[in-house]
């Protein structure tokens, strides 16, 4: 049986999605996300993968799924909705597992229609998440910053971090759009600046930066070493667009393995 540091990403990423009770659909791309900020060489430096892109992964999506299921990680499930992914429903097992989870429509959301195609969700297993629940919730983790010692801009951070609604970025953003006018090492100087707060309690572990790169999509970590190039980057931060929920957010963490990667 493989602890979870031994687990591929795609299989990590998986694990999180069925701890979270989520439709395998989306997974294709969330792997992706996860595997670009990575600086994985295989992966285009596009901001999503494409339709084809995605398709691609789902040899690696079927294997990944099999071995976790064989390992007691988690099961394929039938939802008993299209809206409600989280109510139990029956496993798919034997032949029907194998066939599902070579179908593109079980891992990628159809680009005209998402009403279509199996309702399906990825559960955790009670071993599953016993055995995540003791890597992401470590009982010996200590806090490194607290909370009385925060400055008013790392207060102002750390409440967006609590808030469900918060955002870093964009219309609903707690920091300002860049200016029109810099660029280069100008640019640079001023997000630096800009990060300081953010900065300390993500190197300190107590907050974790998200990307989300379109509406409805799942956030996935910024690596803190991809801080600074990514919030100099217009397009990620997607500031002039009118959508609630795109750009950076950040979650507060119990430990550097409870992340959304």
């Amino acid at each position: 049986m493989r602890t979870w540091d031994e687990l591929s990403v795609t299989e990590q990423v998986l694990v999180r999605r069925a701890v979270a009770d989520t439709s395998p659909r989306g997974s294709a791309q969330h792997v992706t996300a996860v595997l670009r900020w990575a600086a994985a060489p295989e992966v285009p430096r596009r901001r999503n993968a494409s339709a084809e892109e995605q398709s691609q992964r789902v040899p690696e999506l079927a294997a990944a799924t099999l071995r976790l299921v064989a390992d007691g990680w988690l099961t394929l499930r039938r939802a008993r909705s299209t809206a409600f992914v989280q109510e139990d429903g029956p496993e798919v097992t034997g032949a029907e597992l194998e066939q599902l989870v070579v179908d593109t429509a079980t891992w990628v959301w159809p680009s005209d229609d998402r009403s279509g195609g199996p309702a399906l969700s990825l559960r955790a297993t009670d071993e599953g998440r016993r055995r995540w629940e003791a890597r992401a919730y470590d009982p010996e983790a200590q806090p490194t910053i607290r909370h009385v010692d925060l400055t008013e801009d790392e207060e102002r951070v750390w409440v967006c971090a609590m808030e469900a609604s918060g955002w870093l970025t964009g219309p609903f953003g707690i920091l300002a759009d860049l200016p029109s006018g810099l660029e280069g090492e100008e640019l640079r100087a001023y997000v630096a600046a800009d990060l300081a707060p953010l900065v300390r309690l993500v190197r300190e572990g107590a907050i974790e930066v998200l990307h989300v790169a379109e509406p409805a999509a799942e956030g996935t970590v910024v690596p803190l070493e991809d801080l600074l190039d990514a919030f100099g980057d217009r397009e990620l931060r997607c500031d002039d667009r009118d959508d609630w929920g795109v750009g950076f957010t950040c979650i507060l963490t119990q430990s550097l393995a409870n992340a959304l990667r």
